[in-house]
């Protein structure tokens, strides 16, 4: 059990379910309150469309490190499991397994919001995922650029089953008051594109560890294509765009509230800040910067706590 835990990697499945709890009660919900309607989507349908979604991601990472067994032989960087301790055949099984279930939920809780194609988006991620971990990785920028996107649309899933149980509820107020129900999402998308963001840093600080394995196995990251040195610069580059956003955030939206912008100070720009001194002054620490961008990733889905706060705030008074 414990090498199928480290196999699906359980600190990200249970990352995952705590973005999408995160953005229905700290955004969604909130949002909606203070617009006088609340969620439709019940707490049961939710936690299927949570175990969804990690069945996908628990699918992904064990194809991908069934591919991935050589580059991580030689690179030496992390425990192999497939191939020792769960044999290749079980690990497609497991994979197929997941998937299976991740798109019968879908399609279930489609059908029950009267949107039965929805499902047909956790086909396509599903092809997706696999067409990454197979192929996709060994092309130059696509795929930690892939792998980026499709972290990013995990906030967003909160959303999509969510919008047309609201439609169906309130259409007559939403039509006689001219409320478009798309304001969730600009919201939401704020999530995504921070999550994107630092998804794409950590696979590029990543790649710097496991260059040689990749160099072997094909792989064309950053590091191998253009150095080190090059892709340590295009990490700088993606923190500074990240920390212009925060402050693009801040004067846009969040100027009247100081407890926000506390928040993004000690929260996320001092953790940028020590990640930043990490990259450029002590290259080797491998641990030390993985753990570093994981914890910023967490704190930038904590300002979701905050958001009921500013809310209330804002359109209360």
């Amino acid at each position: 059990m414990y090498k199928l835990l480290r196999l699906v990697r359980i600190q990200t499945i249970v990352f995952a379910a705590l973005i999408l709890y995160a953005m229905r009660y700290g955004v969604i919900r909130p949002m909606l309150e203070v617009n006088g309607f609340s969620l439709q989507m019940s707490d049961d349908d939710f936690l299927g469309l949570v175990l969804a979604i990690c069945c996908l991601i628990s699918g992904a990472y064990v194809i991908n490190d069934y591919f991935d067994t050589k580059s991580d032989r030689i690179s030496g960087v992390k425990e192999i499991v497939v191939g020792k301790s769960i044999s290749r055949r079980e690990a497609i099984f497991l994979h197929s397994l997941f998937n299976i279930i991740a798109v019968a939920i879908a399609f279930y809780l489609g059908f029950s919001v009267g949107i039965w194609e929805i499902g047909l988006l956790f086909l396509l991620v599903s092809g997706l995922l696999w067409f990454y971990s197979s192929t996709g990785k060994k092309h130059f920028w696509t795929g930690n650029l892939l792998a980026s996107i499709l972290a990013s649309l995990i906030p967003i899933s909160a959303v999509i089953y969510e919008i047309p149980l609201l439609n169906r509820a309130y259409g007559e107020l939403l039509a006689e008051k001219g409320i478009y129900l798309l304001f969730l999402f600009d919201w939401v998308f704020g999530f995504s594109w921070f999550i994107f963001l630092n998804t794409l840093i950590y696979e590029i600080n990543k790649d710097i560890y496991t260059v040689e394995g990749d160099r072997e196995n094909g792989i064309q990251s950053i590091p191998v294509k253009w150095g080190i040195k090059t892709a340590e610069h295009t990490i700088v580059s993606l923190v500074c765009l990240a920390i212009i956003s925060l402050f693009c955030a801040y004067f846009l939206e969040f100027s009247a509230s100081w407890v926000i912008g506390a928040y993004m100070l000690v929260a996320l720009l001092l953790p940028y800040g020590i990640y930043l001194f990490s990259i450029l002054k002590k290259r080797g620490q491998r641990r030390f910067q993985l753990c570093w961008i994981r914890i910023i990733l967490v704190m930038c889905i904590g300002m979701s706590v905050l958001l009921k706060h500013f809310f209330h705030l804002i359109y209360t008074h």
